[in-house]
C-alpha cells in the first residue's frame, strides 16, 4: 500500500475532516473527497458556512481552513484522500476554470443519479485499493477517472452564480443561529432578522435541509452542551445558565429527551 492515498468507509466521525470548535486544518498537501450518505451538518470552510446533507459532495483542497459547527446524530459520510504526487504521472487534474470553481464552491449538491455514480466510483476504488499492491496502477487510473467525472459535474452546474433566494435565506439563517442560538430560540426572532414571515422561514428550512426550525435550534444547543460536558469541568448548573435555561432541571430534562441520558451520565460515560 502507499502513504500517499487513503480511503475511509462510512463513518460518523466528522472531526476527521472538520476539527471541532475553533481548530483549523493544518496546511498539508492532501486533497479530500467526501460524500454525505445520510444526516447533515453545518461546516465552515475558509470562513464561509456550508450546510451539507445527504448527497453533498465535499472537495477540499490543500490549505483549506475548516471546522465543524454542528451535525446531526445520524451523520454518515465516506471519504478518500490523496497527495498530488500520487497522480504525478497523470495530466493536470482539473481544468483551470473548474479548479477555480472547486476552490470557491467546495460543497456541491448532487442529484440522485450523480450521487449513485460517485458511490460506484468510490466502491470500486475501495475494492481495488484494498485487494493488493498489484492494483495500485488500477487504483490510480480509477481515481483519475473519478476526478474527471467530478470535473464534468462541476462543468454541468452553474456553480459560479449566486445561490437561489432560498439557499441564501438558509445560509443567512444558519449564520444568525450560530450567533444567537444560546439566547434566541423563537422562529419569529430569526424571521424578523431575515425580513420574512415565520411560516415562510419554516417552509424554506424544511425544503432546504429536510429538518425543521426547532430541530436545528435544539441541535445547536445540545451540540454545545455535549462539548461543554466533555471538554470542561464546569458544573451542570453553570452549563444550563450558559445555554440560557431557567434552571438545571429543565436543562437536564431536555438533554435527556434529546440524548437519551442525563448530563451527568453523559459526562461520566
Amino acid at each position: 500500500m502507499t502513504n500517499k492515498f487513503g480511503i475511509c468507509p462510512s463513518t460518523g466521525h466528522l472531526s476527521v475532516l472538520f476539527p471541532e470548535k475553533e481548530a483549523e486544518r493544518t496546511p498539508s498537501n492532501k486533497i479530500f473527497l467526501a460524500i454525505v450518505l445520510q444526516g447533515g451538518a453545518m461546516i465552515e470552510i475558509d470562513g464561509k458556512n456550508h450546510l451539507i446533507y445527504t448527497g453533498t459532495l465535499i472537495y477540499l483542497y490543500p490549505n483549506h481552513l475548516v471546522r465543524q459547527i454542528s451535525h446531526t446524530e445520524d451523520l454518515l459520510l465516506e471519504y478518500l484522500w490523496f497527495e498530488f504526487e500520487f497522480l504525478s504521472d497523470f495530466p493536470l487534474l482539473l481544468k483551470a476554470d473548474i479548479s477555480e470553481y472547486v476552490g470557491k464552491n467546495p460543497c456541491l449538491q448532487l442529484k440522485d443519479k450523480e450521487r449513485q455514480l460517485v458511490k460506484k466510483y468510490y466502491d470500486l476504488i475501495a475494492e481495488r485499493y484494498q485487494e493488493s499492491n498489484e492494483y495500485i496502477a488500477i487504483t490510480k487510473g480509477l481515481l483519475f477517472s473519478f476526478i474527471l467525472e467530478i470535473s464534468r459535474l462541476y462543468s454541468g452546474k452553474n456553480v459560479s452564480v449566486s445561490n437561489t433566494r432560498q439557499d441564501e435565506l438558509t445560509d443567512h439563517f444558519f449564520f444568525l443561529l450560530h450567533q444567537h442560538y444560546k439566547k434566541e430560540r423563537s422562529v419569529s426572532f430569526y424571521a424578523d432578522k431575515l425580513y420574512i414571515s415565520d411560516k415562510y422561514l419554516m417552509r424554506v428550512l424544511k425544503k432546504s435541509t429536510g429538518q425543521t426550525f426547532h430541530f436545528w435550534v435544539i441541535e445547536f444547543i445540545m451540540r454545545e452542551a455535549k462539548l461543554l460536558l466533555r471538554s470542561t469541568t464546569i458544573s451542570i448548573t453553570e452549563i444550563s445558565e450558559k445555554l440560557n435555561y431557567p434552571n438545571p432541571s429543565i436543562f437536564s430534562r431536555v438533554f435527556h429527551q434529546y440524548v437519551g441520558m442525563t448530563p451527568k451520565e453523559f459526562r461520566n460515560q
